[in-house]
């Protein structure tokens, strides 16, 4: 049995790295693979996998984990300094700023007798688990979920190239992405996120209602309310939707850093009575299954996981032409496809959806059969344990 640790160094415990590692732990051969996973924050997911028999420990990083803001500010404009002005210095200031963190994982690991590390969020973030792999001599595999790339520059490309490691990418786009970063593509593996339902999911939401009581066409996003995600654009769109006396409301699930910018518009709009804000809320199926249809609007997506929760309970998708949403979505297949920014083509493809039964149809049904063939578990496992296998050396 070979031992792997896993480095999540998110903050919040609600993004797509930690859905990944929980979905990941999940199917993974436990007769082949025993999991140990590191948080640098605490996390309902800690608790889920406790219980689940998982070892998992805490270990307190100076830039991922919260408290002690000076020193965290301290550190943010070192590493932003010698990034600008001594950039071939990159890789010593990062091992320089994680030298604790290292330490604590480096004999954590001993201790545990791990034979491959995964950092599980972004190689931007997770730069310090490379000395932790190169000091114990083990392989590594870097998650690639972000374009997220500002800190990196070819130094640490050239560092990264040198180590026994394997680039999982969740999409074509990400893998474009970073190697034009600098990492070699002869180590990439694109491997597609899964969407796997679980018990929490089925809750009941007090808020529900607010659309089950309503008669007219429900339109809904889920996800962070950031810049990159393009909701104005789809705002811009809805409101069109009201000009022509569409009876509809659209659905806002999320938060974030753009949230008061969104509601500014929605109020410039005077669209107060036709768009809801529902917040953050965990047990986002139930309302996107309330829905008539879900709408990603991004303008850079790294892949699109919404899409497929949409798409596993019958919802159907409309998606932007951007990053990583062309992988999920086939234009007239089993969703539809819009330039980013185009409001007219936005309007008239939402239009379609509600009002074109046979298309709607074919669309909810060819949203089945990606979820039972492109993005099932079996293939993202087998994918998966093929990387591994070939950094550890397994012959099957």
């Amino acid at each position: 049995m070979k031992r792997i640790m896993f480095i999540e160094s998110g903050t919040t415990g609600y993004g797509g790295s930690y859905q990944s590692l929980y979905q990941t732990i999940n199917i993974l051969n436990p007769k082949k693979f025993q999991t140990i996973v590191v948080f640098f924050n605490e996390t309902f997911i800690y608790e889920k996998l406790i219980k689940k028999g998982v070892e998992c420990y805490y270990v307190k990083d100076v830039l991922y984990s919260g408290g002690n803001t000076l020193k965290k500010k301290l550190f943010w404009k070192l590493d932003s300094a010698v990034l600008k002005i001594i950039p071939f210095f990159s890789v010593t200031a990062e091992y320089f700023i994680h030298f604790f963190t290292i330490q604590k994982l480096i004999s954590l690991a001993r201790g545990k007798r791990v034979e491959l590390i995964h950092l599980n969020t972004q190689l931007s973030r997770d730069f310090f688990g490379l000395f932790v792999a190169k000091s114990l001599s083990v392989p590594c595999v870097i998650h690639l979920r972000s374009f997220k790339s500002a800190r990196m520059n070819k130094y640490k490309a050239d560092y990264v190239n040198k180590i026994n490691t394997r680039y999982i990418a969740i999409s074509n786009q990400i893998k474009k992405h970073w190697t034009d970063k600098g990492l070699s593509s002869q180590y990439f593996e694109t491997i597609y996120n899964i969407f796997q339902p679980c018990q929490s999911d089925g809750m009941y939401s007090k808020e529900i209602p607010l659309m089950t009581d309503y008669d007219g066409y429900k339109i809904i996003y889920v996800g962070r309310f950031a810049d990159f995600k393009g909701i104005p654009f789809l705002i811009d769109s809805f409101s069109q939707l009201i000009i022509d006396n569409y009876d509809a409301r659209l659905y806002l699930v999320g938060d974030g850093d753009e949230e008061s910018k969104i509601r500014k518009k929605v109020s410039a709009l005077n669209l107060e009575k036709h768009v809801i804000f529902f917040g953050y809320q965990k047990n986002t199926l139930s309302y996107i299954k309330n829905a008539d249809l879900l709408v990603l609007p991004s303008n850079n997506e790294p892949f699109g996981r919404v899409l497929l929760e949409a798409m596993n309970i019958g919802t159907p998708v409309i998606g932007t032409k951007s990053g990583g949403i062309p992988e999920i979505i086939e234009d007239g297949i089993n969703g539809l496809l819009v330039d980013y920014g185009d409001i007219e083509a936005l309007k008239n493809s939402i239009i379609k959806i509600l009002k074109n039964n046979s298309l709607r149809e074919k669309i909810i049904q060819g949203g089945y059969e990606s979820i039972n063939s492109k993005f099932c578990v079996e293939t993202y496992q087998e994918k998966l344990e093929n990387v591994y296998d070939t950094l550890l050396g397994v012959t099957n």
